[in-house]
């Protein structure tokens, strides 16, 4: 079997994976979904974890590392799923740079981080397989059924296809933890006049657009996070372990409407923002080469919950979605992770023994998800309100720039003040 460079091996095959009594499936397998498998794995709790594709896979963005990511990814990097996780080469981010209108302000951006997804999420999916969970690439989920005929009440079946080696299995569990990220609907069986998907977009909702250039296409310091804001959205630039710079944006759908192309959207948000000198030709013809990626709307709003069994439960971006203004996403992902298998097995469970009731599991899952991000979600929401207002952006670069002792200690507001705020 063919497969691409550095990509993490399956342990199983769709056939052995149909045959196993499952307790819990995790469909994704990015930060959210390996960090929830490797810690119910690390539970005692029988887990596979799914994707429908390889790992490490293109992302838009992910790149940067929050306070909250970082102490997540020690706290895994502390169990036995997460020895593989201390070796990360997580380059500290220690400044970031807002561009705007021409004018530049620095700030200092003390503990955080920036480490690509092609090196994170293969470390995550290894941290679960160390923990016990088994891996099951390339296997795309095409029905869900709750109620499956034959089955157990306490089970929720899966079927499977297995495109390259033109399989369709069927797959059981107690649980099922949803973790497919933006977008990602729940193919239920009943079908959605019956079951509804749920969720909701926010009417003002921003499209993340990213490309990862060539090192050496723009002057970016190791460690410093470049902030372009503009009319039509916001983007950073950072530079990766190995060399290259991730830029990544949210943009107005505007920009990217009427076959808009989705490279000089870039182009022209970084003009506005840092000044025509700054897109040098090298830089201009770098973006327009690379392959260009996006997402679906992000701001968005899901129940933890899915279907009418309380046994699908959504994790991750899956779960709802704000604006990422300085690298909350995988934050979030990863705590939100931990989280719900702390909800799914607060305890290591005994050989033989049943998962919590889905009503139990749902109390303690939406209390606990409420009470950890909450807060930073209204943040986000708030920072991402106020970059929708060239003035307030134009005075907050002003006071950075002629008073940056004041805007230090507006940084904690925006960024988060700790390891639980980011």
């Amino acid at each position: 079997m063919n497969s691409s460079p550095g990509a993490v091996a399956p342990t199983l095959c769709v056939a052995e994976a149909e045959r196993e009594r499952w307790q819990a499936i995790v469909v994704g397998g990015g930060p959210a979904g390996a960090s929830c498998a490797a810690e119910l794995a690390t539970r005692g709790i029988r887990t596979l974890l799914l994707d429908r594709q390889q790992i490490p896979r293109a992302k838009v963005c992910g790149c940067c590392l929050s306070r909250l990511a970082i102490a997540e990814l020690r706290g895994l990097a502390r169990t036995p799923a997460g020895v593989g996780l201390n070796g990360l080469p997580v380059a500290p981010l220690v400044s970031v740079q807002l561009l705007h209108q021409g004018r530049a302000a620095s700030l200092s951006l003390p503990g955080g981080g920036v480490l690509s997804r092609e090196t994170l999420d293969p470390a995550l999916v290894r941290a679960a397989i160390a923990a016990g969970a088994h891996w099951l690439p390339e296997s795309r989920v095409t029905r869900v059924d709750e109620a499956p005929a034959g089955g157990r009440s306490r089970e929720v079946s899966l079927s499977l296809s297995h495109e390259r080696v033109c399989l369709r299995r069927t797959v059981a569990a107690e649980y099922v933890v949803w973790a497919t990220g933006l977008g990602g609907q729940v193919p239920f069986a009943a079908g959605p006049s019956r079951v509804p998907a749920g969720g909701s977009v926010a009417r003002r909702s921003r499209i993340g657009v990213g490309v990862i250039v060539a090192a050496g296409a723009v002057g970016i310091p190791v460690g410093h996070l470049m902030m372009a804001i503009a009319d039509d959205g916001y983007g950073g630039i950072v530079q990766l372990e190995d060399g290259r710079l991730d830029l990544a944006a949210a943009l107005n759908p505007a920009s990217l409407s009427r076959g808009a192309d989705p490279a000089l959207a870039l182009i022209t948000l970084m003009t506005k923002a840092a000044g025509p000198e700054f897109v040098t030709p090298a830089f201009r013809a770098e973006v327009l080469a690379a392959v260009v990626r996006a997402t679906p709307p992000l701001t968005r709003r899901a129940p933890l919950v899915a279907g009418v069994s309380g046994r699908i439960l959504r994790v991750g971006d899956a779960a709802g979605y704000v604006e990422p203004f300085t690298g909350e996403g995988i934050g979030w992902a990863l705590a939100g992770g931990r989280l719900l298998a702390e909800a799914l097995a607060p305890r290591p469970l005994v050989a033989g023994e049943f998962m919590p009731c889905p009503a139990t599991v749902a109390a303690a899952y939406s209390a606990s998800y409420r009470s950890f991000l909450g807060s930073p979600h209204r943040r986000c929401q708030r920072v991402a309100g106020m970059l929708r207002r060239p003035a307030a952006v134009a005075a907050a670069v002003s006071v950075a720039r002629f008073a940056p002792w004041i805007a230090s200690r507006a940084v904690p507001a925006v960024v988060g003040t700790g390891a639980t705020s980011s």
